[in-house]
């Protein structure tokens, strides 16, 4: 049994000063053709104790899912220069070409910190000031994805003893696959191959009590932008990873596979977005037919509002959605900040929830969907927070109040 998930595009932020620019046209790397890849990793060497140093089992070639290998993924996606690396708990493909850190202060920031952390980890690094190789990309993907993955655990207070017994990899069999391209056709050629599917974004897929999978590409992102100067591409695509491996762990969690409510998954991946660069939130109800204004991305100050007014989704409609489609923006930013809460201040068990609120009631005969999923989230509340969806309400608006600024 599989399911799947199809996001739409970033919602990308019209900053005023980006769009009063020329558009350039876009060309790859290394000129019209395309970008030749070093065979052999030049941070790394292929070494063995500098692979370890990275927590990664191997390069090129390894198993990819089933009887697939990456050498048959490659020929899939159309034979474009690929790199690959198996890490502890990823799989990971790239077709990522060298990219120009643009004169954005949060991204450069953001990548300096990354790239002194890598360094700190090899012992050595002797990066480009100013550009990131496809080696380098791969290398800062697979930190971001099992950084990710550790921060989950933590979050949760989850320690492997928690999920062993259904599988090693957050109660999975397999590791979970990242596919990350440059061109919508790798990803296209890859989703109608692999996953009898049409999507030009991104993809989410599971197999169930096995992985997960999550692809993406970089070209489509960058379609979304009529004056692409200066924007931070990588920040917006590391965001749209982040979200849906976000929503990969918890809809597989203890291989319960797309059991957990949807607003939860949508939630995390805002908390963790928003940790690594605010402006870049994904899959959040925004009405693309609508402009976006520059501080929309402001959260904390809306939800404040909404709170000072009255106006909030409660906690009980929250328990109630089923699909994206049931959340408008002010939901998102609301569930947000609620889970925000429930995660850094509420004091409770954050394991014993997240696999309660996963974790179906096993019962006879036909069931009501709607109504198990509103019950188990209540007896989830109430047995790991001590908390009643109202209880809740007030106690996080409170702290709304006294957290969130007005400006």
């Amino acid at each position: 049994m599989s399911a799947a998930l199809a996001f739409a595009p970033i919602s990308a932020v019209a900053w005023a000063a980006a769009l009063a620019r020329p558009t350039p046209a876009y060309a790859q790397k290394r000129g019209a053709g395309m970008e030749e890849f070093a065979e052999v990793d030049p941070y790394t060497r292929g070494e063995r104790e500098l692979m370890d140093r990275l927590g990664y089992v191997t390069f090129a070639p390894f198993p990819w899912h089933g009887a697939e290998r990456t050498p048959d993924v490659h020929e899939v996606l159309g034979g474009a220069p690929m790199l690959w690396v198996e890490t502890q708990h990823f799989r990971i493909g790239s077709s990522l070409v060298t990219y120009d850190v643009p004169n954005d202060g949060e991204e450069r920031e953001r990548i300096a910190d990354e790239l002194a952390r890598l360094k700190k980890r090899l012992g050595r690094l002797k990066a480009p000031k100013k550009e990131l190789d496809p080696w380098l990309r791969l290398h800062l993907y697979a930190q971001r994805a099992e950084d990710l993955y550790a921060t989950f655990m933590r979050d949760f207070d989850i320690s492997p003893a928690d999920f062993e017994a259904t599988g090693p990899y957050l109660g999975n069999s397999s590791k979970y696959l990242l596919l990350l391209c440059e061109r919508q056709s790798e990803l296209g050629r890859y989703l109608r191959t692999y996953l009898a599917a049409e999507n030009d974004f991104s993809y989410r897929w599971g197999w169930d009590k096995q992985c997960m999978f999550f692809g993406a590409n970089i070209e489509a992102i960058r379609a979304s932008w009529t004056n692409p100067v200066d924007v931070p591409f990588d920040a917006q695509l590391f965001c749209a990873m982040t979200a849906s491996l976000a929503s990969n762990f918890v809809d597989s969690y203890k291989a319960t596979f797309y059991t957990a409510p949807r607003w939860l998954g949508f939630a995390l991946g805002h908390v963790y977005v928003r940790r690594i660069d605010p402006r870049w939130v994904t899959s959040a109800g925004h009405d693309h037919r609508k402009n976006r204004r520059e501080d929309d991305w402001k959260w904390e100050q809306r939800v404040r509002n909404l709170v000072s007014n009255n106006f909030f989704v409660t906690t009980e409609e929250m328990f109630a959605w089923q699909e994206y489609a049931d959340m408008n923006e002010r939901d998102h930013m609301v569930a947000w900040s609620k889970l925000d809460w429930l995660m850094r201040v509420a004091k409770g068990d954050r394991e014993a929830f997240l696999a309660s609120m996963c974790t179906p009631s096993v019962t006879d005969g036909v069931v009501d969907e709607k109504a198990e999923l509103l019950a188990r989230q209540k007896r989830a509340l109430l047995a790991h927070f001590g908390l009643t969806p109202d209880e809740l309400d007030t106690a996080w608006a409170k702290w709304v109040k006294r957290t969130y600024r007005k400006r």
